[in-house]
């Protein structure tokens, strides 16, 4: 699984890249588009965060909020290293890793 760790004021987290992509698919293809789910637009969305993973990044940071993210996200541990201000201001609070779980 391809993950962004993302340093949380709540902790490190990750987040499944995946869920990422689809979230802006889910803009792009669906509400912007107005293609559905099953078509082969909201495919070529999908792939090309899968394939440039710093649009993934680029969307966490520019385009959602934590709480588009805390119920998938996956806690690492409680270490702290952002406050609130911080957290969604600069991409370094944000790396893409790959994960094996």
């Amino acid at each position: 699984m391809r993950a962004i760790k993302c340093n949380t004021p709540r902790g490190q987290y990750l987040i499944p890249l995946k869920d990422v992509a689809e979230n802006r698919a889910n803009h792009y293809a669906i509400e912007v588009d107005g293609y559905t789910k099953d078509s082969q637009e909201y495919q070529n969305e999908v792939k090309y965060v899968m394939n440039d993973s710093y649009e993934g990044v680029d969307w966490l940071l520019n385009n959602s909020d934590w709480k588009d993210w805390e119920n998938i996200a996956i806690k690492l541990n409680d270490v702290v290293k952002v406050d609130d201000e911080d957290f969604w201001r600069s991409s370094d609070n944000f790396e893409i890793i790959k994960v094996v779980l």
